[in-house]
């Protein structure tokens, strides 16, 4: 879907007397809030600093513990982190990480079916049963009683849009769209052996990120 917006405050304006003594009193969006809207799969956000709008596309990693990995291991993602970042220098990446929590809701249902099936059984091993329902309350408890959480890792790129019009935010787009497929193929890359994902962003992932 793709959502048009107007450029207002940068526009140019006819110059009746009557329209300008109204625009006095107009709130801007953009002086309000950087995030103008979506244009297809991407953000649109106004820089007031630089006075000009962009793009923002949104990368997700998943977290990694390195200090489980060997010394060698932990030389080594860090050579390829930074080859990672020489390749892509020119794109501007920048990375961000912070704490999401893990909903495990699921798990501790699928767990507790897990349990009843075995229950039912002819024939089950009671030790074993015990065995299972101790893990299932535990799980239990630790959803109920306990906040927990992962590290997540954010690649945010963005192009700007050079002028207002439809065509230069079309080109901007493909741009974005290139880099980000770029940026997330490098990243696959040297992640690939550590099991790591590598995802595009929603749009309500990236909202809930910028937001906070």
């Amino acid at each position: 879907m793709v959502v048009m917006f107007d450029f207002l405050k940068s526009s140019k304006k006819s110059n009746d007397s009557d329209q300008n003594d109204s625009m006095k009193e107009m709130i801007y969006w953009e002086d309000n809030s950087r995030f103008q809207g979506v244009f297809k799969d991407f953000f649109l956000v106004y820089q007031p600093e630089k006075k000009h709008f962009s793009l923002v596309s949104m990368l997700k990693v998943d977290g990694l513990n390195v200090d489980t990995l060997p010394v060698s291991e932990q030389e080594g993602l860090n050579e390829d982190f930074g080859v990672f970042l020489s390749q892509n220098v020119l794109y501007e990446p920048q990375i961000t990480s912070k704490n999401v929590p893990v909903e495990i809701d699921e798990f501790v249902q699928s767990w507790g079916k897990s349990v009843e099936n075995y229950r039912k059984q002819p024939g089950h091993n009671e030790n074993l049963l015990q065995l299972k329902a101790s893990y299932y309350y535990h799980y239990k408890n630790l959803a109920n009683n306990m906040e927990t959480s992962k590290k997540q890792h954010f690649a945010i790129i963005s192009e700007p849009i050079s002028k207002e019009t439809y065509d230069s935010l079309e080109l901007s787009y493909q741009v974005l769209r290139d880099k980000s497929r770029t940026i997330r193929t490098a990243l696959i890359a040297f992640l690939s052996k550590y099991d790591c994902q590598v995802e595009i962003c929603t749009i309500a992932e990236m909202k809930k990120i910028l937001n906070s």
